[in-house]
């Protein structure tokens, strides 16, 4: 049995990702794209019994709705937002059940930044060099290489799909906290930074600009930082690098950046913190506390414990 998803209301900006994203193709210019926050897009899987790395919608700031052909099975997860299906209201967190001609309403989100919806079944979608995640620039995968508009329509097959029945343990739920202390490791460029100015990178709270995208986090401070030595030729660049244009407000480079970049790059977001990343928005605040490689290390392995002991 097919059952279709029709976007009634796409919210601000709803794509198609996927974990771990585009793999592979930097070298060629292609960003990785893929789910801004792993770690929800995971659990909201997980609720449905799907494969963790199956795709999924990544709802930004909610105020989507979404009308079902069928009895359908679905996860939702990430920042807190009202979820009504039907005339019910319901919890996140939770498998959760829409019957058929039911509409799901994802309210504006209160807390954290975007919202995972997971739907239980084969989604009928082609892979593009191993992803179905969308990279809107190149309009490359998901649906049509682009945003969900109203009256699109998502067909996924859920002749074998049980209700799993499940709730994400406590231990896994995030804190969406208006302050995201971010562990970082020095970057190439760490030492062009004079040591007042190191202390004042690490002692700051920065806010997010309104100018921030899936390809970068764009920081505010009242004092600018700038290098030492600003000649600087492009070098790789990945998610969770932060450069430091000419302009001396550093930038978190996430999944939609370039694959070179032509600024300083002066710090490296831990893998394990990078997932908390995708919850931010205008208005919170992040600040950063350094650790060195082999305690990036144990954290990623810490998290990635936590997370298989839990979802069994």
């Amino acid at each position: 049995m097919i059952t279709s998803l029709k976007v009634i209301k796409p919210g601000l900006l709803t794509t198609i990702q996927d974990i771990p994203g585009r793999k592979g193709l930097r070298k060629i210019g292609v960003p990785v794209s893929g789910t801004m926050d792993a770690h929800c897009a995971e659990l909201a899987n997980w609720l449905v019994g799907n494969d963790r790395k199956s795709p999924l919608l990544e709802i930004t700031l909610g105020n989507g709705e979404f009308e079902f052909s069928e009895d359908t099975v679905v996860g939702i997860t990430g920042g807190a937002a009202n979820i009504m299906i039907g005339d019910r209201s319901v919890q996140q967190n939770k498998t959760l059940r829409a019957g058929k001609g039911e509409r799901l309403n994802i309210g504006r989100v209160t807390k954290g930044a975007r919202v995972y919806l997971a739907i239980a079944g084969e989604w009928s979608l082609n892979k593009i060099s191993g992803s179905h995640s969308t990279y809107r620039a190149a309009g490359l995968g998901g649906f049509e290489g682009r945003e969900l508009k109203s009256g699109d329509r998502i067909e996924v097959d859920v002749s074998s799909v049980n209700d799993t029945g499940r709730t994400v343990p406590k231990k896994l739920i995030p804190h969406f906290s208006q302050h995201q202390k971010i562990r970082v490791i020095e970057g190439p460029e760490w030492n062009r930074l004079s040591k007042e100015q190191q202390e004042y990178m690490l002692k700051s709270r920065f806010g997010i600009s309104s100018s921030s995208n899936r390809m970068g986090i764009r920081l505010q401070s009242d004092k600018a930082i700038k290098v030492e030595n600003s000649n600087f030729s492009s070098a790789p660049v990945i998610p969770g690098i932060v450069q430091l244009p000419p302009g001396g407000q550093p930038i978190i480079l996430m999944n939609d950046a370039q694959s070179v970049g032509g600024y300083p790059r002066i710090l490296k977001v831990a893998d394990a913190d990078l997932w908390r990343l995708g919850q931010v928005w205008q208005g919170n605040e992040i600040s950063f506390s350094l650790i060195d490689r082999k305690d990036a290390l144990e954290l990623l392995d810490y998290y990635r414990e936590l997370r298989e002991s839990h979802l069994k």
